[in-house]
Protein backbone atom coordinates (compact mmCIF):
# COMPACT_ATOMS: atom_id res chain seq x y z
CA UNK A 1 0.00 0.00 0.00
CA UNK A 2 1.60 3.39 -0.52
CA UNK A 3 -0.45 7.29 -0.96
CA UNK A 4 -2.12 8.45 -3.97
CA UNK A 5 -0.75 10.42 -6.73
CA UNK A 6 -0.86 14.00 -6.04
CA UNK A 7 -3.40 14.16 -8.59
CA UNK A 8 -5.68 10.96 -7.37
CA UNK A 9 -5.65 13.02 -4.01
CA UNK A 10 -9.06 14.98 -4.33
CA UNK A 11 -11.08 11.48 -5.17
CA UNK A 12 -10.23 9.19 -1.79
CA UNK A 13 -10.54 10.58 1.64
CA UNK A 14 -7.50 12.12 3.85
CA UNK A 15 -5.17 9.35 4.87
CA UNK A 16 -6.42 6.97 2.34
CA UNK A 17 -3.60 4.37 1.17
CA UNK A 18 -3.74 2.16 -2.44
CA UNK A 19 -3.03 -0.80 -3.50
CA UNK A 20 0.71 -1.16 -5.50
CA UNK A 21 1.11 -3.31 -8.61
CA UNK A 22 3.45 -6.19 -7.28
CA UNK A 23 6.16 -6.44 -9.94
CA UNK A 24 6.37 -2.43 -11.34
CA UNK A 25 5.71 -0.99 -7.22
CA UNK A 26 3.40 1.54 -8.78
CA UNK A 27 0.45 2.95 -7.14
CA UNK A 28 -2.95 2.18 -8.97
CA UNK A 29 -4.11 5.04 -9.94
CA UNK A 30 -7.88 6.78 -9.61
CA UNK A 31 -8.24 9.10 -11.82
CA UNK A 32 -7.11 7.42 -15.65
CA UNK A 33 -7.16 10.01 -18.39
CA UNK A 34 -7.68 8.01 -21.88
CA UNK A 35 -3.97 8.34 -22.29
CA UNK A 36 -3.22 6.34 -19.06
CA UNK A 37 -6.25 3.51 -19.60
CA UNK A 38 -3.42 1.29 -21.46
CA UNK A 39 -0.89 1.67 -18.30
CA UNK A 40 -3.54 1.21 -15.93
CA UNK A 41 -4.94 -1.66 -17.54
CA UNK A 42 -1.45 -3.14 -17.20
CA UNK A 43 -0.77 -2.34 -13.41
CA UNK A 44 -4.30 -4.35 -13.08
CA UNK A 45 -2.83 -7.27 -15.17
CA UNK A 46 -0.03 -7.02 -12.55
CA UNK A 47 -2.14 -8.50 -9.90
CA UNK A 48 -3.43 -12.45 -9.88
CA UNK A 49 -7.12 -13.26 -10.54
CA UNK A 50 -7.20 -14.32 -7.06
CA UNK A 51 -5.51 -15.27 -3.86
CA UNK A 52 -3.26 -18.33 -3.95
CA UNK A 53 -4.88 -21.53 -2.48
CA UNK A 54 -4.51 -25.20 -2.70
CA UNK A 55 -6.77 -25.23 -6.00
CA UNK A 56 -6.83 -22.15 -7.94
CA UNK A 57 -10.14 -21.91 -9.97
CA UNK A 58 -11.23 -22.30 -13.60
CA UNK A 59 -10.14 -18.92 -15.66
CA UNK A 60 -8.11 -16.19 -16.38
CA UNK A 61 -4.21 -16.06 -14.90
CA UNK A 62 -4.79 -12.32 -14.52
CA UNK A 63 -7.17 -9.80 -12.49
CA UNK A 64 -8.08 -7.91 -15.50
CA UNK A 65 -8.18 -8.73 -19.31
CA UNK A 66 -7.23 -5.71 -21.24
CA UNK A 67 -8.55 -7.26 -24.44
CA UNK A 68 -11.75 -7.73 -22.77
CA UNK A 69 -11.77 -4.47 -21.69
CA UNK A 70 -11.54 -2.47 -25.08
CA UNK A 71 -14.40 -4.53 -26.25
CA UNK A 72 -16.47 -3.70 -23.94
CA UNK A 73 -15.85 -0.11 -24.02
CA UNK A 74 -16.02 -0.44 -27.57
CA UNK A 75 -19.62 -2.03 -26.50
CA UNK A 76 -20.51 0.45 -24.29
CA UNK A 77 -19.60 3.79 -26.61
CA UNK A 78 -17.31 5.00 -24.02
CA UNK A 79 -14.65 7.10 -24.67
CA UNK A 80 -12.91 10.43 -22.97
CA UNK A 81 -14.97 12.15 -20.30
CA UNK A 82 -16.56 14.40 -22.56
CA UNK A 83 -19.09 11.28 -23.67
CA UNK A 84 -22.55 11.74 -22.97
CA UNK A 85 -24.96 8.98 -21.79
CA UNK A 86 -28.04 8.70 -22.80
CA UNK A 87 -31.05 7.97 -19.67
CA UNK A 88 -34.48 7.67 -20.07
CA UNK A 89 -35.80 9.34 -16.77
CA UNK A 90 -39.08 7.28 -15.52
CA UNK A 91 -41.29 8.21 -12.66
CA UNK A 92 -44.23 6.63 -10.70
CA UNK A 93 -45.41 3.94 -13.18
CA UNK A 94 -47.85 3.05 -10.36
CA UNK A 95 -48.18 -1.19 -11.73
CA UNK A 96 -51.65 -2.30 -10.65
CA UNK A 97 -53.06 1.56 -10.06
CA UNK A 98 -56.09 0.79 -12.07
CA UNK A 99 -56.57 -2.12 -9.25
CA UNK A 100 -58.16 0.54 -7.13
CA UNK A 101 -61.36 0.43 -9.55
CA UNK A 102 -62.10 -2.77 -7.79
CA UNK A 103 -60.38 -2.47 -4.43
CA UNK A 104 -61.78 0.67 -3.29
CA UNK A 105 -57.82 1.56 -1.97
CA UNK A 106 -56.62 4.73 -2.21
CA UNK A 107 -57.55 8.05 -4.31
CA UNK A 108 -58.46 7.46 -7.96
CA UNK A 109 -59.22 9.74 -11.17
CA UNK A 110 -62.30 9.76 -12.82
CA UNK A 111 -60.65 8.37 -16.15
CA UNK A 112 -59.70 5.23 -14.16
CA UNK A 113 -60.89 2.96 -17.03
CA UNK A 114 -58.31 4.33 -19.15
CA UNK A 115 -55.00 3.41 -17.71
CA UNK A 116 -53.18 0.33 -18.09
CA UNK A 117 -49.95 0.26 -15.96
CA UNK A 118 -49.16 -3.06 -18.30
CA UNK A 119 -48.98 -1.31 -21.46
CA UNK A 120 -47.00 1.80 -19.95
CA UNK A 121 -44.09 -0.66 -18.59
CA UNK A 122 -44.39 -2.18 -22.45
CA UNK A 123 -44.42 1.22 -23.91
CA UNK A 124 -41.58 2.21 -21.53
CA UNK A 125 -39.36 -0.39 -22.80
CA UNK A 126 -40.72 0.25 -26.66
CA UNK A 127 -39.11 3.60 -26.29
CA UNK A 128 -36.13 3.20 -24.48
CA UNK A 129 -35.07 0.30 -27.01
CA UNK A 130 -36.17 2.11 -30.26
CA UNK A 131 -34.00 5.36 -28.61
CA UNK A 132 -30.97 2.53 -27.92
CA UNK A 133 -30.49 4.93 -24.32
CA UNK A 134 -27.60 3.61 -22.65
CA UNK A 135 -29.75 2.74 -19.01
CA UNK A 136 -33.49 3.69 -17.50
CA UNK A 137 -33.46 5.38 -14.40
CA UNK A 138 -36.56 4.96 -12.53
CA UNK A 139 -36.99 7.46 -9.71
CA UNK A 140 -39.67 5.39 -7.71
CA UNK A 141 -43.06 4.40 -7.07
CA UNK A 142 -42.90 1.78 -9.74
CA UNK A 143 -45.50 -0.05 -8.11
CA UNK A 144 -49.02 0.86 -6.85
CA UNK A 145 -50.11 0.18 -3.46
CA UNK A 146 -52.11 -3.11 -4.29
CA UNK A 147 -50.56 -5.07 -7.62
CA UNK A 148 -51.57 -8.48 -8.84
CA UNK A 149 -49.70 -11.05 -9.98
CA UNK A 150 -50.48 -10.77 -14.09
CA UNK A 151 -49.37 -6.92 -13.88
CA UNK A 152 -46.33 -8.09 -12.16
CA UNK A 153 -45.61 -11.06 -14.79
CA UNK A 154 -45.58 -8.20 -17.92
CA UNK A 155 -44.09 -5.99 -15.86
CA UNK A 156 -41.06 -8.27 -15.52
CA UNK A 157 -41.08 -9.37 -19.16
CA UNK A 158 -40.35 -6.14 -20.52
CA UNK A 159 -37.59 -5.66 -17.54
CA UNK A 160 -35.92 -8.97 -18.88
CA UNK A 161 -36.77 -7.04 -22.58
CA UNK A 162 -34.48 -4.67 -21.60
CA UNK A 163 -31.74 -6.96 -19.64
CA UNK A 164 -31.58 -8.68 -22.77
CA UNK A 165 -30.50 -5.34 -24.88
CA UNK A 166 -27.90 -4.46 -22.70
CA UNK A 167 -30.38 -1.54 -21.24
CA UNK A 168 -29.47 -1.91 -17.33
CA UNK A 169 -32.88 -0.22 -14.99
CA UNK A 170 -32.03 1.86 -11.96
CA UNK A 171 -34.23 2.57 -9.35
CA UNK A 172 -35.22 4.34 -5.93
CA UNK A 173 -37.95 2.96 -3.88
CA UNK A 174 -41.28 5.28 -3.46
CA UNK A 175 -43.99 5.50 -0.19
CA UNK A 176 -46.50 3.38 -2.63
CA UNK A 177 -43.19 0.27 -3.19
CA UNK A 178 -43.50 0.75 0.59
CA UNK A 179 -46.72 -0.15 0.99
CA UNK A 180 -47.18 -2.47 -1.13
CA UNK A 181 -44.87 -5.04 0.74
CA UNK A 182 -48.46 -5.51 2.64
CA UNK A 183 -51.54 -5.96 0.31
CA UNK A 184 -54.78 -6.11 2.05
CA UNK A 185 -56.61 -7.09 -1.34
CA UNK A 186 -57.29 -10.88 -1.83
CA UNK A 187 -55.97 -10.64 -5.53
CA UNK A 188 -52.85 -8.59 -4.81
CA UNK A 189 -49.23 -9.91 -4.08
CA UNK A 190 -46.16 -8.89 -2.23
CA UNK A 191 -44.61 -6.07 -4.21
CA UNK A 192 -41.77 -6.01 -2.44
CA UNK A 193 -40.74 -9.48 -2.49
CA UNK A 194 -41.17 -9.19 -6.31
CA UNK A 195 -38.82 -6.22 -6.76
CA UNK A 196 -36.54 -7.97 -5.03
CA UNK A 197 -36.43 -10.96 -6.99
CA UNK A 198 -36.20 -8.40 -9.44
CA UNK A 199 -32.70 -7.36 -8.13
CA UNK A 200 -31.34 -11.00 -7.31
CA UNK A 201 -32.53 -11.72 -11.68
CA UNK A 202 -30.23 -8.23 -12.30
CA UNK A 203 -33.08 -6.90 -13.96
CA UNK A 204 -33.46 -3.63 -11.69
CA UNK A 205 -30.69 -2.15 -9.49
CA UNK A 206 -31.63 -0.68 -6.60
CA UNK A 207 -29.26 3.25 -6.40
CA UNK A 208 -27.98 4.05 -3.05
CA UNK A 209 -25.97 6.75 -1.17
CA UNK A 210 -22.86 5.25 -2.87
CA UNK A 211 -22.23 5.79 -6.43
CA UNK A 212 -22.98 3.17 -9.08
CA UNK A 213 -21.61 3.40 -12.73
CA UNK A 214 -24.50 3.86 -15.32
CA UNK A 215 -24.09 1.45 -17.80
CA UNK A 216 -20.33 0.92 -17.21
CA UNK A 217 -19.88 4.49 -18.35
CA UNK A 218 -18.84 7.76 -17.04
CA UNK A 219 -22.27 8.94 -15.21
CA UNK A 220 -22.66 7.95 -11.88
CA UNK A 221 -25.92 8.35 -10.22
CA UNK A 222 -26.28 7.96 -6.50
CA UNK A 223 -30.03 7.70 -5.12
CA UNK A 224 -32.04 7.99 -1.55
CA UNK A 225 -35.18 5.78 -1.68
CA UNK A 226 -38.47 7.62 0.09
CA UNK A 227 -37.87 7.89 3.79
CA UNK A 228 -34.73 6.64 3.07
CA UNK A 229 -35.81 3.53 3.88
CA UNK A 230 -34.17 1.03 0.83
CA UNK A 231 -35.33 -2.43 -0.14
CA UNK A 232 -33.52 -4.46 2.76
CA UNK A 233 -35.41 -2.60 5.14
CA UNK A 234 -39.07 -1.74 4.00
CA UNK A 235 -40.75 -3.59 7.29
CA UNK A 236 -38.05 -3.27 9.08
CA UNK A 237 -39.17 -0.32 11.22
CA UNK A 238 -41.26 2.95 10.49
CA UNK A 239 -39.31 6.06 9.08
CA UNK A 240 -40.49 9.51 10.28
CA UNK A 241 -38.38 11.01 6.93
CA UNK A 242 -34.86 12.33 6.53
CA UNK A 243 -32.92 15.12 7.12
CA UNK A 244 -30.01 15.69 4.54
CA UNK A 245 -27.22 15.80 7.43
CA UNK A 246 -28.16 11.91 7.76
CA UNK A 247 -26.84 11.01 4.14
CA UNK A 248 -23.35 10.41 3.57
CA UNK A 249 -22.83 9.96 0.15
CA UNK A 250 -19.75 8.25 -0.69
CA UNK A 251 -16.71 9.64 -2.80
CA UNK A 252 -17.60 10.45 -6.68
CA UNK A 253 -15.85 9.75 -9.80
CA UNK A 254 -14.51 12.97 -12.16
CA UNK A 255 -18.70 12.34 -13.06
CA UNK A 256 -20.50 13.68 -14.48
CA UNK A 257 -22.75 12.52 -11.19
CA UNK A 258 -26.58 12.47 -10.46
CA UNK A 259 -28.87 12.13 -7.39
CA UNK A 260 -32.11 10.67 -7.63
CA UNK A 261 -35.02 11.50 -4.82
CA UNK A 262 -38.64 10.40 -4.11
CA UNK A 263 -39.78 13.03 -1.50
CA UNK A 264 -41.62 16.32 -1.86
CA UNK A 265 -38.11 18.61 -2.36
CA UNK A 266 -37.54 22.59 -3.25
CA UNK A 267 -37.49 23.87 -4.60
CA UNK A 268 -40.39 22.49 -6.58
CA UNK A 269 -41.93 23.00 -2.90
CA UNK A 270 -41.53 25.75 -1.13
CA UNK A 271 -39.30 25.20 2.19
CA UNK A 272 -42.80 25.26 4.95
CA UNK A 273 -44.21 22.00 2.78
CA UNK A 274 -40.74 20.56 1.44
CA UNK A 275 -39.60 16.72 3.24
CA UNK A 276 -36.45 17.80 2.62
CA UNK A 277 -34.51 21.28 1.68
CA UNK A 278 -32.34 19.70 -1.49
CA UNK A 279 -30.36 23.14 -0.88
CA UNK A 280 -29.20 21.75 2.39
CA UNK A 281 -29.03 18.44 1.31
CA UNK A 282 -26.37 20.02 -1.94
CA UNK A 283 -24.13 21.87 0.31
CA UNK A 284 -23.27 19.26 2.69
CA UNK A 285 -22.66 16.87 0.01
CA UNK A 286 -19.00 16.03 -0.55
CA UNK A 287 -20.39 15.18 -4.07
CA UNK A 288 -21.27 17.59 -6.65
CA UNK A 289 -24.17 16.48 -8.83
CA UNK A 290 -24.83 17.32 -12.14
CA UNK A 291 -28.47 17.13 -11.94
CA UNK A 292 -31.18 16.06 -9.58
CA UNK A 293 -33.69 13.82 -10.75
CA UNK A 294 -37.26 13.64 -8.57
CA UNK A 295 -40.18 11.56 -8.53
CA UNK A 296 -43.53 11.66 -6.35
CA UNK A 297 -45.20 15.27 -7.95
CA UNK A 298 -47.67 14.05 -10.21
CA UNK A 299 -47.90 17.68 -11.68
CA UNK A 300 -45.89 20.07 -12.70
CA UNK A 301 -45.66 23.24 -10.60
CA UNK A 302 -48.88 25.53 -11.05
CA UNK A 303 -49.73 23.19 -13.81
CA UNK A 304 -47.35 24.68 -16.14
CA UNK A 305 -46.91 21.59 -18.80
CA UNK A 306 -44.03 23.82 -20.65
CA UNK A 307 -42.27 25.11 -17.47
CA UNK A 308 -42.86 23.20 -14.30
CA UNK A 309 -41.08 20.13 -14.62
CA UNK A 310 -37.19 22.03 -14.29
CA UNK A 311 -35.99 24.20 -11.44
CA UNK A 312 -32.38 25.22 -10.33
CA UNK A 313 -31.38 25.29 -6.65
CA UNK A 314 -29.51 28.05 -5.24
CA UNK A 315 -25.91 26.96 -6.03
CA UNK A 316 -27.74 26.41 -10.23
CA UNK A 317 -27.75 22.72 -9.58
CA UNK A 318 -30.64 21.54 -12.43
CA UNK A 319 -33.27 20.02 -11.09
CA UNK A 320 -36.07 17.67 -13.64
CA UNK A 321 -39.52 16.06 -13.09
CA UNK A 322 -40.66 13.84 -15.35
CA UNK A 323 -44.62 13.37 -14.31
CA UNK A 324 -45.77 10.01 -13.20
CA UNK A 325 -45.77 7.44 -15.88
CA UNK A 326 -49.85 7.00 -15.73
CA UNK A 327 -52.01 9.76 -15.55
CA UNK A 328 -52.56 9.55 -11.87
CA UNK A 329 -52.95 13.08 -11.17
CA UNK A 330 -55.54 15.56 -11.81
CA UNK A 331 -53.36 17.54 -13.57
CA UNK A 332 -53.26 15.04 -16.29
CA UNK A 333 -57.12 14.82 -17.37
CA UNK A 334 -56.41 16.66 -20.63
CA UNK A 335 -52.64 15.95 -20.90
CA UNK A 336 -50.88 13.24 -21.88
CA UNK A 337 -48.24 11.53 -19.95
CA UNK A 338 -44.46 11.00 -20.75
CA UNK A 339 -41.18 9.88 -20.05
CA UNK A 340 -37.73 12.19 -20.40
CA UNK A 341 -34.50 11.19 -22.40
CA UNK A 342 -31.56 12.79 -20.93
CA UNK A 343 -28.62 13.55 -22.71
CA UNK A 344 -26.04 13.78 -19.70
CA UNK A 345 -22.67 15.04 -19.83
CA UNK A 346 -19.76 17.33 -18.62
CA UNK A 347 -21.26 20.08 -20.60
CA UNK A 348 -24.43 19.84 -19.09
CA UNK A 349 -28.03 17.77 -19.39
CA UNK A 350 -30.04 17.55 -22.61
CA UNK A 351 -33.60 16.61 -21.98
CA UNK A 352 -36.32 15.55 -24.11
CA UNK A 353 -39.36 14.47 -23.90
CA UNK A 354 -41.45 11.34 -25.45
CA UNK A 355 -45.17 11.02 -24.87
CA UNK A 356 -46.02 7.93 -23.59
Amino acid sequence: MAEPREEDRRYVPTGARLPVAPESGEVLPVNVSSAEVDWAISLLAEFPAEPAADRPDDGVDVLLDRERVRRAGDRAGLGGRGESTSVLFVSDTHLGYENRAETGSGKTVPWIDEIDSRDTIRRIRTIAMERDVDAVIHTGDVLDHEVDAVTLDAAESSLRDLALSDIPVYCILGTHDHNAAIPYYSNSVDGIAWLKDQVRNEYLIELSASPTSVAGGPLDAYGVSAENVGLDDVGKYESLGWRPSEIAFGAASPGPNVLCLHDGVTPYRNRSTADVNLDELLAQSRVSFDCVLVGDEHRPKYDDFENGYSFETEDGTPVLYTGPAVRVGPAYRDHEAFVTELSISAAGVTPTRHPL
